[in-house]
């Protein structure tokens, strides 16, 4: 059973070089109120090593997304998310780019949550109303994630292809939406096109009160879904 809920909530992008600063931040934020997820990255892995999952895997009981935007073969893709998921993680993020055949090497492994880049935040990304301008476009990673993931990235910065791809999703797919914050996009508004997580970085982890922006952004996107229920 999947510890990451399909339900509104905030995943924390632990995006920061302060390792003291997050086993402090992961604590305050297992205590807060809402439904939280926390993601890490390549920034961390990299200065850490893959033993940084481990290590707050035993500092507390959140459900852990390993981001690390999987893109290779089928059998690298798959060993590198076995990695990820026996270090501690949860749930894995691949890109949806590379072929439903990666996608599914990993989830053939069962060992956790598979979510797949459908699209990214950053105004340089190729998307178009068509959507992807790429080999493979973002219905058929759609397809995909309908057929044999469990959530799909979707651009907070660009709530109208949320709203599109939310109506096309099973109802079992979650939404995760990068690019609140810093990138431009306002606490609520992919919760308000029909995300069912924002991610949350900076906005959190540069704030004077961190545990507050946590908090408060919980509690506008409890706001923006109950304008849309």
């Amino acid at each position: 059973m999947s510890k990451i809920k399909n339900e509104l909530g905030i995943v924390v992008a632990l995006d920061t070089d302060d390792i003291n600063f997050i086993f402090d931040l992961v604590g305050r934020i297992e205590a807060a109120k809402g439904n939280f997820v926390l993601k890490i990255g390549r920034l961390l892995e990299m200065r850490h090593g893959i033993n940084i999952i481990s290590d707050i895997r035993d500092s507390c009981n959140l459900p852990i997304i390993y981001d690390g935007k999987i893109a290779d073969i089928p059998y690298i893709s798959a060993k590198i998310a076995e990695s990820a998921y026996n270090a501690g993680a949860d749930a894995v993020i691949v890109h949806g780019f590379v072929g439903a055949d990666v996608v599914k090497a990993v989830t053939d492994l069962e060992m956790g949550d598979v979510i797949v880049v459908g699209a990214m935040s950053h105004p340089g990304f190729p998307l178009s109303h068509t959507g992807f301008k790429h080999p493979a476009n973002l219905w058929d990673i759609v397809a995909t994630v309908n057929e044999v993931a469990d959530g799909i990235v979707l651009p907070a910065t660009r709530p109208e292809v949320i709203h599109e791809v939310a109506g096309m999703l099973d109802p079992d797919v979650y939404i995760i939406a990068p690019g609140v914050g810093a990138q431009g996009a306002k606490v609520g508004d992919a919760f308000a096109a029909g995300a069912t997580y924002e991610i949350v970085g900076r906005l959190i982890t540069e704030n004077r009160n961190p545990l507050g922006m946590a908090e408060y952004c919980y509690g506008c996107g409890s706001i923006a879904k109950g304008n849309i229920e």
